[in-house]
Parts: structure tokens; C-alpha cells; sequence
């Protein structure tokens, strides 16, 4: 599963830090910082974006992972477009914060918050075993009974293979990013990346929409599993 994630990982940065780099010198700080929406960061701000309220499992799992946050001066969001209007209003630079660290350029920021938010879900989904303890832990979960660790691989393997990635120019479809790349070649229409359902023309988004996908995908699958089990027992 690893090999097959990090193949994937690469295929996609091979159109992507080029691509993001032309966009950014050709579009406007206040634009480009929309563009730059995080899911992540914005699931923080607001609540209920993964179904369900409170102490929701699969909210607090998404919130752990890596975000970017925005700071004008010494006002700092979460929000993008909180950030474009405070760069407007001030006249000041947008600064770009990923974990921890604060960049002045916004596709070095990017591409910061892409591969940190791709080594986390790798490591996550990848399943690793203690030899001494004989536990089995993956996407969060430690497990001691080596059948309930072997199923849970197997579930987080099913669920993130699920994830579904094309490409679209114009209103034909494919599943190959370099023929895609090719038809957007010779046609007017730019190469559309569809993950899971949502479309986006940003490469770079596109990868950090597929880890954040996998992940969701992964830590849904055990939060099911967990519940069947507990619903199993109280019948029984």
C-alpha cells in the first residue's frame, strides 16, 4: 500500500509544483489566498463539516491533520478570504503558516502544507506491527488480536483504494493523468482534477484533496467497523 500511495504521490507532483508556480506568478495575492482555501483549516473554524456534532471521531481525526493558516501583520485566520480582506484593509503582505512554520511565498507554502499532509496520511494508513508486543496498529488504531489487526488492515486497505481519482478536459473524461495532460495539449480547455466527486483545475490541490481523502476514508472505515462491533455486542 505504501509503494502504491508514494507512486501515486509522485505522478501527481510531476504536473503539479510546475503548474501551481505559473498560477502563482500570474494571480493576485488577494485571488491566489482564496484559491488556497484548507479543508482542513477550514473544518476548524467551522462546525459539522464531517456530519456530525460534538465529539464527532472522524471531526477530531481531520483536525489533527497538517493546515495553513494565514497571517497579515499580526492578525492571524484560518480563513482565506478573512485574510484577503485584512490584506486590502492594511495594505500588508499575506504570510502563510504551515505547521508552525511561516512562509512569505505562497507556492513554497503549498507545497509545505501538500507533502506534509502526504508523508502523515502514508505513514497513517500504512499498517505497522511491534514484534515484541505482537500488537498491530493502523490508522490510529492498536489492536492486540492479530485476526481484529488483520481486519482492520484489510478495511483501511478497501477503503482507501475507494477513492476514486480522474481527470476531465472539457467534457471528456479519463483515469490517466499523462493522457489527460496531452488531451489538455491540444485543446482550449484546461485539465480538470475530479477526487472523490469534487473537481479541481489546481494539481496541487488535487493531491492534498486525494490524502485528505484517504484519510477520512481510512478513519471512517474503523469508526464503522467500531460501532458494528459495539452494536454486536450489546445485542448479543
Amino acid at each position: 500500500m505504501k509503494i502504491l500511495f508514494t507512486a501515486f504521490a509522485l505522478s501527481f507532483g510531476l504536473l503539479s509544483i510546475q503548474a501551481f508556480a505559473q498560477e502563482a506568478t500570474t494571480t493576485s495575492p488577494k485571488e491566489m489566498a482564496a484559491k488556497m482555501s484548507d479543508a482542513s483549516s477550514q473544518e476548524k473554524c467551522c462546525a459539522g463539516k464531517d456530519g456530525c456534532d460534538g465529539e464527532c471521531p472522524i471531526s477530531m481525526a481531520m483536525a489533527k491533520l497538517p493546515s495553513m493558516s494565514y497571517l497579515v501583520g499580526t492578525e492571524k485566520t484560518c480563513c482565506s478570504e478573512s485574510a484577503a480582506q485584512l490584506a486590502s484593509q492594511s495594505n500588508a503582505a499575506i504570510h502563510y503558516v504551515v505547521a508552525d512554520t511561516t512562509y512569505e511565498n505562497k507556492t513554497e507554502a503549498m507545497t509545505a502544507l501538500v507533502e506534509k499532509t502526504e508523508a502523515m496520511v502514508e505513514d497513517f494508513i500504512t499498517p505497522c506491527k511491534c514484534e515484541k508486543s505482537g500488537k498491530t496498529t493502523v490508522a490510529g488504531e492498536t489492536c492486540e488480536c492479530p485476526m481484529q489487526g488483520a481486519k482492520n488492515i484489510e478495511l483501511v486497505k478497501a477503503a482507501v483504494e475507494a477513492i476514486n481519482v480522474s481527470y476531465k478536459v472539457g467534457d471528456e473524461a479519463c483515469n490517466c493523468p499523462m493522457k489527460a495532460k496531452e488531451m489538455a495539449s491540444k485543446s482550449d480547455s484546461k485539465m480538470t482534477y475530479v477526487v472523490d466527486g469534487e473537481e479541481t483545475c489546481c494539481s496541487m490541490t488535487a493531491r492534498l484533496q486525494t490524502a485528505r481523502a484517504k484519510y477520512k476514508a481510512a478513519v471512517k472505515a474503523l469508526v464503522s467497523a467500531s460501532k458494528e462491533a459495539a452494536g454486536s455486542e450489546s445485542n448479543g
